[in-house]
């Protein structure tokens, strides 16, 4: 995973303090995640080999109609070598470029692996145990270029999936640009102002959970 993908110290810093502002107003418990990859893809690299080697095979074919060498016989030895050269490349390219690999990208795979990751990071951090249920995780995936919002059920009982559409929206712009300071500050933001609007409030119980932004490459 590119280093760069990840924020640096002094922006995780800047996260951290965001979150304790907004634990100080609501009374819920929140984690701030930055995650470089939810999964491996295994099927990326497959999909770019398939497309690079499929168009050379379309190059060749053409190549053959317009000037047709009957007499060589290193043509098929050299067809061959082209379309599966073409395809190692592309493979190379989606394993080692991830705007590249996003190309291949089934999305709604993508976003089941992005929730499954959430889910699994909402148990490793024990966020369940909370005395009234306010855990908040806030997390984004870089690769998949996807934010995945996951509340305890002290607050997700009151509200719906829909209701948390215009947060992530507010995100969006700045992780266009990676600005992650400005995006979780929209985000909080938004999420402070929602439980607001529902009248959600809870007790100060302490620090329930650890605190610190979550910072992983993920997947491999």
């Amino acid at each position: 995973m590119v280093p760069s993908m990840l924020p640096n110290s002094k922006e995780q810093q800047e996260i951290n303090e965001l979150a304790r502002q907004f634990e100080r107003v609501t009374g819920a418990q929140v984690v701030a995640a930055v995650v470089g990859k939810a999964d491996d893809y295994p099927d990326i690299p497959w999909r770019a080999f398939a497309l690079g080697a499929g168009l050379a095979a379309l190059a060749v074919v053409l190549d053959e109609f317009i000037s047709p060498d009957w007499a060589s016989i290193h043509t098929p030895l050299r067809d061959v070598a082209a379309i599966l050269a073409a395809g190692v490349l592309c493979a190379l390219a989606a394993i080692f470029n991830p705007r590249f690999a996003r190309l291949f990208l089934n999305r709604g795979r993508a976003a089941g692996e992005v929730r499954q990751y959430a889910q699994g990071l909402f148990l490793q951090r024990e966020m369940f145990r909370t005395a009234e249920r306010s855990g908040l995780l806030i997390m984004v995936c870089r690769f998949e270029r996807k934010v995945y919002i996951l509340p305890d059920t002290g607050i997700s009982r009151q509200l719906t999936r829909g209701d948390l559409t215009p947060v992530i929206a507010a995100m969006a712009p700045h992780l266009a640009d990676w600005r992650p300071v400005e995006a979780f500050r929209a985000g909080l933001d938004g999420m402070a102002a929602l439980l607001a609007r529902k009248n959600i409030r809870f007790t100060a119980h302490g620090n329930e959970l650890q605190d610190g932004a979550v910072v992983e490459e993920g997947a491999s």
